[in-house]
């Protein structure tokens, strides 16, 4: 089985765009500059992401004789019109939840895989301890931006990132050479201030960390919401790349009217009930429905 037959394989599962790079210990580079962001404080309390440092470094630990990493790339854009005083929601949980979708898809293509050549496999989807971006890059599939997001050429940032791992030996991709505009409209637009240049991404200062992953009250001195209820995608609004985004044609992304016209009122009001019927298969519960009403509580506020 070739490398195109599987690329087929997954396009006729929904993906985008897929590549694929040798199953190869990460760059001693890039586990570096990991270790050195985890080391300044900037994951805040992510501290999920500071496990299993050698199962991220070689992807043979997540699939024992893994040869290839296959990543893949599906798109949940779907146009939306909304006012300047509704809640905001991140794009990409406004439909289902994409850890079951994306698994859903990739999981037929490796037992495909499986049946047809007898190798292994492992999905992965923002769930195993595997640097996602890291992997898109040397498959070739796209580059990182300023924005600390993947840049797919001529269609973007908005998809969501998935992995095959697998012991049969493929074709490996060249890896991207693109490179971001360098228009730093990003650093400029982020509400927290959580970009730079030079440095990566802080994300204490984060919209989409104080929404979905801190738990608790907003530190002091926070980053005002704005009408961000859940998540922030201003960074991928303002970036030209994202200037005529492909639509996805996955039915599961496109966003929920239900979720749409909830009011801050609405959200102020719902009840546990409510919660788990709005969102259920949805992204969002991450933050649970406490940390919902909090951020819909600091909406307009100013620090």
């Amino acid at each position: 089985m070739t490398s195109q037959e599987i690329k087929q394989l997954l396009h006729d599962a929904g993906a985008y765009t897929a590549g694929v790079a040798e199953a190869c210990p990460v760059d001693d580079d890039a586990m570096e500059r990991y270790a050195g962001w985890l080391g300044s404080g900037a994951h805040g309390e992510m501290h999920y992401l500071e496990n299993h440092a050698e199962l991220r470094r070689d992807p043979a630990k997540l699939l024992e004789g893994a040869r290839s990493v296959i990543s893949c790339a599906f798109n949940y854009y779907y146009p939306i019109t909304r006012s300047a005083d509704e809640p905001r929601w991140a794009m990409y949980a406004l439909g289902t939840d994409y850890h079951e979708v994306v698994r859903r898809r990739l999981e037929s293509v490796a037992t495909c895989i499986t049946q047809l050549t007898g190798a292994a496999c492992r999905v992965c989807v923002d769930s195993a301890p595997i640097l996602e971006h890291y992997w898109a890059v040397k498959a070739g599939i796209g580059f990182m931006g300023l924005n600390r997001q993947l840049i797919i050429p001529d269609a973007g940032t908005h998809f969501f990132l998935g992995e095959i791992l697998t012991t049969l030996p493929l074709e490996a991709d060249t890896p991207s050479t693109g490179s971001c505009l360098g228009c730093r409209r990003c650093i400029t637009a982020c509400p927290g201030k959580a970009l730079s240049a030079g440095s990566p991404l802080d994300a204490t200062r984060c919209l989409s960390y104080l929404t979905i992953e801190h738990r608790g009250d907003f530190p002091v001195g926070h980053t005002p919401l704005g009408t961000h209820v859940y998540g922030c995608d201003t960074c991928q609004s303002v970036c030209p790349h994202n200037s005529h985004p492909p639509i996805s044609n996955i039915p599961e992304f496109a966003p929920r009217p239900e979720i749409l016209a909830l009011t801050r009122e609405e959200i102020l009001r719902m009840t546990q009930p409510d919660f788990s019927r709005i969102f259920t298969h949805s992204a969002i519960k991450r933050t649970k429905l406490a940390g919902l009403i909090r951020n819909a509580l600091h909406m307009g506020k100013h620090t």
